[in-house]
């Protein structure tokens, strides 16, 4: 069945028309929700840090790599939704869009259900294990089981936004996450500051925020685009597309939980040298992952272009758009680096006055800083594996990038250069996923998808 002209003003159609403009357009909505996005645990931190104190802020560092790796494979698969929904839509196909959906909210619902309390149950056990120190530890717990209450409000939330930028719009879901950011600091200032309820009180934020974000963000996919959306007679559990899929979707969600499992070992060789260590860490790595989101959200909007094309099976689009989207990485990325490296002080000294935590932090943002145009180079090509649905090759990357060189260099040098040791091992992993990405791209590959 095909989708009418009408049904497709509401949307941004790549395979027609110029590239460049259209993918930054694309592309800046969602590097303002990843930042909004950011803005939850970065609030966090600026409020514990300068009304509750460092022992807090090290328990929000300490329980951050657990709650992206309990939710990194659920956020891998929704981006299987978003290339399917994407392709079908360069297809003209509406009534595999409609399945997509059906099937990924049912999948999606038990799967976050499971991660909620598998998380709750095992979160002292896995700090625990992850050597969290004994006077951060009680208050990681508590935000880390409160964390994970709020899985499937943020799963949910990604999935509607997922489905958003595989039919083409990149606004609605940015209008959510402007409503929800908002309410979060504001929710924020209230439990700390009124109710006086510590880190437990940021985690609530959080929740209550993150669930506001999914409901407003379901309602609006279910009245913007009703023509896509199942009603009860159509509501269908797929087998066949769930596995299509999730065979775009998994090998994404394993990159991501490798990624962040090894962030978690990573943690682990931190939590050896001090609070201070871990609250800088903290703090840094949170300002390190803000500053990367022009790249990411340039990724995904190159995902979302390769995707249509595919689907419309335009060749000499995709090589036109990998260029343009490339070249506008490589232009953040020096921006980004002169700002982060000369101001790097004034960024940490927003989340902590500790003169200790801000000259250790400010040590690991001018290393990292320094190489974001590798960063770039790495990250925006992927957008091609991810637009064709060949999650794979990424998979590989990571595992290469992480596991290979990343940790053992971290755990080689931190041995002899303390936490410096650590800071120098982390933009290593960009070169090797660099020669990964590109490689993918000049070998042709991924013009198998065009027959």
């Amino acid at each position: 069945m095909g989708i009418s002209a009408a049904k497709e003003k509401r949307t941004v159609n790549f395979t027609s028309g110029p590239i460049g403009l259209p993918l930054l357009l694309f592309a800046l909505p969602m590097m303002v929700g990843n930042i909004l996005q950011q803005m939850y645990s970065i609030v966090d931190s600026i409020i514990v840090g300068n009304f509750i104190g460092e022992i807090s802020l090290a328990a929000i560092g300490a329980s951050t790599p657990v709650t992206r790796l309990s939710i990194s494979m659920a956020i891998g698969v929704t981006l299987g939704v978003s290339v399917v929904v994407a392709q079908n839509f360069g297809a003209k196909d509406e009534k595999e869009i409609k399945r997509t959906v059906s099937t990924s909210f049912i999948f999606f619902s038990l799967f976050s259900l499971v991660i909620t309390i598998l998380g709750y149950i095992l979160s002292r056990k896995i700090l625990s294990a992850m050597g969290t120190p004994g006077d951060v530890i009680d208050e990681a717990v508590k935000y880390l089981r409160i964390t994970f209450l709020s899985t499937i409000l943020m799963v949910g939330y990604n999935l509607s936004a997922s489905i958003f930028r595989g039919l083409g719009n990149s606004r609605m879901p940015l209008y959510m996450l402007i409503i929800s950011t908002v309410l979060n600091i504001i929710l924020d200032l209230f439990f700390v500051l009124v109710l006086k309820s510590g880190v437990s009180g940021t985690a609530w934020a959080t929740l209550i925020a993150q669930g506001v974000s999914f409901f407003v963000s379901l309602i609006a996919l279910i009245g913007k685009y009703k023509a896509y959306m199942p009603n009860l007679k159509e509501i269908v559990f797929s087998s066949a597309l769930m596995a299509r899929f999730l065979k775009i979707g998994i090998p994404s969600g394993i990159k991501g939980s490798l990624y962040w499992l090894g962030y978690v070992l990573l943690t682990s060789l931190i939590n050896s040298f001090g609070t201070n260590v871990i609250a800088a860490f903290s703090t840094a790595s949170k300002i390190d992952s803000f500053v990367q989101t022009p790249m990411i959200s340039l990724s995904n909007s190159l995902a979302t272009y390769v995707g249509q094309n595919v689907g419309a099976k335009k060749e000499k689009r995709i090589i036109k758009g990998v260029k343009v989207s490339v070249s506008l990485g490589v232009a953040f990325s020096f921006v980004l680096t002169i700002f982060v490296f000369f101001f790097a002080k004034s960024l940490m000294s927003l989340f902590t006055q500790n003169s200790s935590v801000i000259e250790i932090g400010a040590g690991y943002l001018k290393i990292v800083s320094a190489l974001y145009v590798i960063y770039a180079l790495q990250e925006v090509p992927q957008g091609v594996c991810v637009g064709c649905g060949d999650t794979l090759w990424l998979l590989f990357s990571t595992l290469c990038a992480m596991w290979v060189v990343r940790l053992p260099l971290a755990y080689f040098l931190s041995s002899r250069m303390g936490e410096l040791g650590i800071w120098l091992s982390v933009p290593s992993g960009w070169f090797v996923a660099l020669i990964f990405a590109n490689s993918y791209i000049i070998s042709g590959y991924w013009k198998k998808y065009m027959k």
